[in-house]
């Protein structure tokens, strides 16, 4: 007992048991850069570029989700044009701009879709064509497809 006192007791060099630990901190933050701050920023620095790049009578996408023909450019602000009736002016600043692109208006045409076929709901309708489906069978059996219900009067 009295060994294992004096092992504790001892002290041992902290720098062999630390580097393996800051080792793993470094790696663990190299790849935090490479995998989630490194691409942010470039997508920020294309985002920038791309909204000191707009001027007068280009199509732009608001972060609202609001489509606009810029008019004007004055310092950080751009005056934008909306509505139809091209009356609408509104100072917006350049960094809510989402994109540069124009509003897509065509209708797109929805095909028609196939007709189902008939189903077989109602009892006997399909008695001329061939003999009772399962599911007739049952509904005669029983006599109707109406349930008692909890105020239904009895019989």
């Amino acid at each position: 007992m009295n060994y294992m006192l004096l092992d504790a007791a001892t002290p041992t060099t902290g720098m062999g048991s630390m580097l393996p630990l800051i080792l793993i901190y470094v790696a663990f933050f190299a790849i935090l850069y490479f995998v989630m701050i490194r691409p942010q920023r470039k997508q920020q620095k294309e985002t920038a570029k791309m909204q000191n790049e707009i001027t007068g009578g280009d199509w732009v996408l608001l972060n609202n989700g609001m489509y606009g023909k810029v008019v004007n450019v004055i310092n950080d602000n751009l005056m934008v044009e909306f509505g139809v009736n091209r009356g609408i002016i509104i100072p917006v600043r350049r960094d809510q701009i989402l994109a540069k692109k124009e509003p897509d208006l065509t209708q797109k045409i929805v095909e028609d879709a196939p007709e189902k076929a008939p189903s077989d709901a109602v009892v006997g309708e399909d008695l001329a064509e061939d003999k009772l489906d399962q599911y007739d069978q049952y509904l005669l059996e029983k006599g109707s497809k109406k349930k008692k219900g909890l105020f239904s009067k009895k019989d």
